[in-house]
């Protein structure tokens, strides 16, 4: 292995010579620079960029800390922010926290131990342990951004989807189609009406245009959950709920994933889709667009939430933006054809 002491014996000048044409530091002659790089070039030299950055406390790693990598979901919003942070010449550390706050807390104890100069966080349920590690992390000088789902901490900047809202609009599109007697597949924290997770915040928009838009509509929640809302969970949660609801005549799953497993149980139970059921999802991701029918979902601007969030940590790690932002996108409803009105 190539080491910084074999670089300046190549090129006859001292260790902290190389160490600072490594660093990019001013006050090398021309001459010397062109002779360590050229040393650098023919010895295949790699700089240990972690020990750099224990010597300058500065780093390009960026941490990102997301639920989970293996949702549609989570892979674009991962991808936007990733695209984004190397564009910008920044390295992105990916860690999945499954919603716990154990494995949440040694993922942000880690970033700090590489000096980590930013970190965006989608946190988990935990969210006074996540505040306190989020205000720990910017009193070590570490740039912090929450993204798609944020504790009530106004000091730190947050772009998230206006889950309410479009909780809302979706039960205002079934409504507004006929529908009355509307099935919703939620987690059981989202049931229960306290948490300040995503779903928690879809449900409570579709309990409120319940009660605003229409005086005779019955909601009908699937049997509670706690695992993650996955295609295996609205298959299950799908086929139980068709086979005790015989007069339910839409489906709103609060994620596409949920909403694609219940297609497949409606079809494995002979159902014509939207003649017999229609369904609805909550995402947009890729794969709404491909089942049959097509899945008719209210759509969160994935990519711009991974930029923006990218772009505001970045903001903050150079000092350009000191101020916290507080960012809410909207969402929008896709028509397809997996709902439609009621004769």
């Amino acid at each position: 292995m190539v080491t910084i002491k074999d670089v300046a014996k190549a090129a006859n000048v001292s260790i902290a010579t190389v160490s600072r044409v490594v660093n990019d530091y001013a006050h090398v002659r021309p001459a010397v620079r062109e002779a360590v790089n050229k040393a650098i070039a023919e010895l295949g030299y790699k700089p240990n960029g972690l020990a750099s950055s224990f010597r300058t406390q500065q780093s390009n790693i960026v941490g990102v800390l997301l639920r989970q990598q293996r949702t549609p979901f989570s892979s674009a919003l991962a991808y936007a922010i990733e695209t984004t942070m190397f564009d910008e010449g920044y390295r992105v550390l990916l860690c999945s926290t499954n919603g716990d706050p154990d494995r949440e807390e040694a993922y942000l104890d880690t970033m700090m131990e590489m000096r980590a100069q930013g970190i965006i966080i989608r946190p988990s349920g935990a969210t006074a342990r996540t505040i306190r590690r989020a205000n720990a992390l910017r009193d070590r000088g570490v740039a912090v951004t929450f993204v798609d789902m944020k504790p009530r901490l106004a000091s730190i900047s947050a772009v998230v989807c206006d889950n309410f809202s479009g909780g809302y609009e979706g039960m205002r599109h079934l409504i507004e189609l006929g529908h009355r007697r509307i099935g919703v597949i939620a987690g059981a924290v989202a049931q229960q009406g306290g948490g300040t997770d995503v779903g928690s915040e879809r449900v409570r928009g579709i309990r409120q245009a319940a009660q605003d838009l229409a005086t005779d509509v019955e909601i009908v929640f699937s049997p509670a959950f706690t695992e993650t809302s996955s295609f295996e969970v609205g298959l299950e949660c799908g086929r139980a709920m068709i086979t005790a609801e015989k007069d339910m005549t839409a489906i709103f799953a609060t994620t596409d994933m949920l909403a694609i497993g219940v297609m497949h149980a409606a079809h494995g139970l002979g159902l014509d889709l939207p003649r017999d059921l229609s369904i609805l999802g909550y995402d947009g991701v890729l794969e709404s667009s491909v089942t049959f029918p097509t899945l008719s979902t209210i759509a969160q601007p994935i990519e711009e939430m991974g930029r923006i969030a990218a772009t505001t940590l970045i903001e903050h790690m150079r000092g350009t933006v000191r101020t916290p932002r507080q960012v809410v996108l909207e969402n929008a409803l896709i028509r397809r054809d997996s709902t439609r009105a009621l004769p």
